[in-house]
This record gives structure tokens, C-alpha cells and sequence, in this order.
């Protein structure tokens, strides 16, 4: 996608540093770097050798989860701008690494700037969509990804946004066969992207309860970017379902010898908790709390787990309640919402939770966990019959869910509350 011009001698060393890289085994982002410092030797008057820089530090952030290579991705850009003030792929760089600081809103606004400078530009249309599936316009998000496949039939980043969007929308086999396609036409070069993709796939398996599709994508993302920090997560999850939950903590704790978040600390706080390891569940549930409460109102957080955690083990709900205000004040995306749904259900207002879950449920998307708390808030509010339906679909759409369990016995209590309703007409 961007055009670069090299002498000759730019371009020997070019290739010889990517030669030397691929010789070392490095991933594609390390790669990059290495061609693109060497642009930098070459032609340190240039701008776009900074910006692919940027985009290869960015690239490398996602490799391993490591939020720092941001800060060298910003550095790089400076240098870009310093060179060419304003130019339009060092701007597409900064939209990038807003994204990944999680800067939803300032992304948009920024993409969409971009977008009515250069509107046949593929990759702002795939930056607005981010954007607005963060923030849950997803109308936004859909228009954005139609303008991608309409300037370019088939481009792999929108299909891969067309692919979230069915996820969303509930269409799991259409989501599917659009990660499918997008697979398809990544280069054999690209091996995160590959594994990337993979894993979006497998996590879809992997919602839907088919446990062995999902392991056999995972492996094979694995084998394509062994050590994969995403993909070990997958698999610790498809472990929990088959409740191996040593396993699954084994697979966590690799993951986190090489990254680690916050959203990363509570999953494994929960396998701990799920293998037995009740002493050091604690301690990591209580050191997740405490980092994930420094951050509430930053951009990037943990406020959905945070939520979650107060209305479980943590036992707070009115602090759960308050996280998800605060959260749902700036994002409108369904798993947002959802939490908020359930904070408010535990704080005793299910007339406003069943509002939030409406809401949810008309988007179409299908998920166990939103399911059998739509079950659960029906049946505070003595529906029965939307309890049941709710609860059925839960077990049905995933019947190894991390909350099968709470769904059977739920359902078991709904079934018999609608009984005892009939029979007191």
C-alpha cells in the first residue's frame, strides 16, 4: 500500500538487513524495524521511512503485548513530522496508535478528519470502524467497513472487520467464512497475522462449545507464531471448558511469562481460583483490584473485568455499579453494556437492567454469558417464560460456558417458579 522510491544503494541495504533479520528468525514486526532503519540510514532526510518505522513498532506491540513499543512508535512519527510536517501516512500511524492506547474517541474523531482528506483511502474507513465497534456504533462501524469492500472487493482488513461484525451481529458462520477468506490471502511471510487471525477464529469455536475445532485452530496458530501470547489465552480457555483447570493455568502462566495486562491478571486469578489455588487466587484478585482501580479513568483499562470481579468473588456491588457508570458513560459496546446490565441487576434495579439488555439483544449477538444474565434479570422481574427461553439459550448456544453452571441451576429454579406461577392461575 505505500510506494516507497530507493536508490540502488537504499535498497541493497534494505535487503540485506531484511535477509540478516529473516536469518535470525525474527517475527515480521522485528523485521520490519530492521528494513526500516535501515531506510532511515539510507535516506535520513525522508519521512516515510519514520512512518513505516512507527507501523513496525506498532505491529511489534501487538506481537507481544508490550504497550512500550508505542512509546517508540510516537517517537519515530516525530521524527516523520519534523520532516514533512502534516503528512497523511504519518497520520494514519498516530490513528493506529490511538487505537491501541485504546483512545476510542479521540481515534474517531481523528480517522474521521482523515477520511474527508482522503476519501479513497482503504485503511481510514478500517480506523472509523475500530473505532465505532469500541464504542458500540456499530452502524458507524458497518458503514465504514462497506465504503472498505467497496473501494476494494475483498481487501483483507475489511474483511476482517466485516468478520467482527457478524461476531457482533450473531452470525457466526458468516464471521467465519470472512476470517476464512481473510486468511487466505495473508502472506505466508506474515506469521502474527496468520496466528492473529486464527485465534479470532477459534475463540468463535470456542463460544459456541466446539472445543475440538477451536484447539485444532489454536494449534495451528501456534505453529505459525509459537509462544503466541493471544493464543495461549484461547487455549487456556478451551482447557477451563473441559475443565483441565491445571492446564488451563498452566497455559496462563506461559502466557504471562511474556505479557502480561491487567485483563490477563484476572483471568488468572480466576483459573487459580478454578484449580484450587485459593491462597494465591486471592492475593492475585487482590493485587488485580488494586492496579485495575488506579486506572478507571484511563483510556486503556480494566473496568469491564473490574465489574465483574466487585459482582463475584470481590462481593462489592454498589462499587461494581459505579465502575460500570463511569464505563458506560464513555462506550456503548454490548459487552460494556452488559456488565452494566448485570451491576445493575445485583443492585436490586431490574427494570433498568432489562432496558440495558434489550438494548444488548437487539444488536442479534449470541453469547452465553449475556444470555443467561438476560435469563437471570428475567426472572428477578418474575418472567418466567423469558427466564426459561434466555436460560435454554445459553446452555444451547454453549453448554461449556464459564457460566453453565450458574445457567442449569438457574433455569432448574426458573422451570419450577413457571409450574408453581401455573398452577396457581
Amino acid at each position: 500500500m505505500k510506494k516507497i522510491l530507493f536508490t540502488a544503494s537504499a535498497l541493497l541495504l534494505a535487503l540485506f538487513a531484511h535477509g540478516q533479520s529473516l536469518s535470525r528468525g525474527l517475527t515480521p514486526a522485528e523485521q520490519q524495524i530492521a528494513w526500516s532503519r535501515s531506510a532511515i540510514q539510507a535516506h535520513p532526510d525522508k519521512a516515510q521511512p519514520y512512518n513505516d518505522l512507527a507501523v513496525a513498532y506498532i505491529r511489534r506491540a501487538r506481537e507481544t503485548g508490550d504497550s512500550d513499543y508505542l512509546n517508540q512508535a510516537e517517537a519515530a512519527l516525530k521524527e516523520s513530522a519534523k520532516r514533512v510536517p502534516g503528512n497523511f501516512e504519518g497520520e494514519k500511524a498516530h490513528a493506529m496508535i490511538l487505537l491501541a492506547r485504546d483512545q476510542f474517541a479521540k481515534a474517531l474523531q481523528f480517522s474521521r478528519m482523515l477520511n474527508q482528506k482522503t476519501p479513497d483511502d482503504t485503511l481510514t474507513y478500517g480506523f472509523i470502524a475500530d473505532a465505532a465497534t469500541a464504542l458500540g456504533d456499530y452502524a458507524e462501524a458497518e458503514r465504514a467497513t462497506q465504503w472498505m469492500l467497496d473501494l476494494r472487493e475483498g481487501n483483507v482488513p475489511g474483511l476482517l472487520r466485516a468478520a467482527r461484525l457478524r461476531v457482533i451481529y450473531g452470525d457466526t458462520s458468516g464471521a467465519l467464512d470472512f476470517y476464512s477468506q481473510a486468511y487466505q490471502q495473508i502472506p505466508p511471510t506474515q506469521t502474527e497475522d496468520q496466528a492473529w487471525t486464527l485465534t479470532q477464529m477459534a475463540e468463535i469455536q470456542l463460544s459456541t462449545g466446539h472445543l475440538d475445532e477451536a484447539e485444532s485452530l489454536l494449534q495451528s496458530a501456534l505453529q505459525k507464531f509459537p509462544g503466541y501470547y493471544l493464543t495461549l489465552g484461547s487455549y487456556a480457555g478451551v482447557e477451563t471448558a473441559r475443565h483441565h483447570y491445571k492446564r488451563a493455568l498452566d497455559l496462563l502462566r506461559q502466557r504471562d511469562d511474556s505479557s502480561i495486562s491487567l485483563s490477563s491478571r484476572y483471568v488468572l486469578a480466576s483459573a487459580l481460583e478454578c484449580a484450587g489455588e485459593s491462597a494465591e487466587a486471592a492475593s492475585t484478585y487482590k493485587d488485580f483490584e488494586l492496579k485495575a482501580l488506579k486506572v478507571t479513568n484511563e483510556a486503556a483499562n480494566a473496568n469491564r473485568e473490574l465489574v465483574l470481579y466487585y459482582l463475584g468473588r470481590g462481593n462489592k456491588p454498589a462499587e461494581a455499579l459505579h465502575v460500570a457508570e463511569h464505563e458506560v458513560g464513555k462506550r456503548h459496546d454490548v459487552f460494556t453494556l452488559d456488565a452494566y446490565a448485570w451491576a445493575l441487576c445485583a443492585n436490586g434495579r431490574y427494570g433498568e437492567a432489562k432496558k440495558q439488555v434489550d438494548t444488548i439483544l437487539s444488536v442479534g449477538i449470541r453469547d452465553a454469558a449475556i444470555f443467561y444474565h438476560a435469563g437471570a434479570i428475567a426472572e428477578r422481574l418474575n418472567d418466567h417464560a423469558d427466564a426459561v427461553r434466555y436460560l435454554n439459550q445459553s446452555l444451547e448456544l454453549n453448554p461449556e460456558s464459564e457460566v453453565a453452571v450458574a445457567a442449569h441451576d438457574a433455569l432448574a429454579k426458573a422451570i419450577a417458579a413457571s409450574a408453581i406461577a401455573t398452577n396457581n392461575r
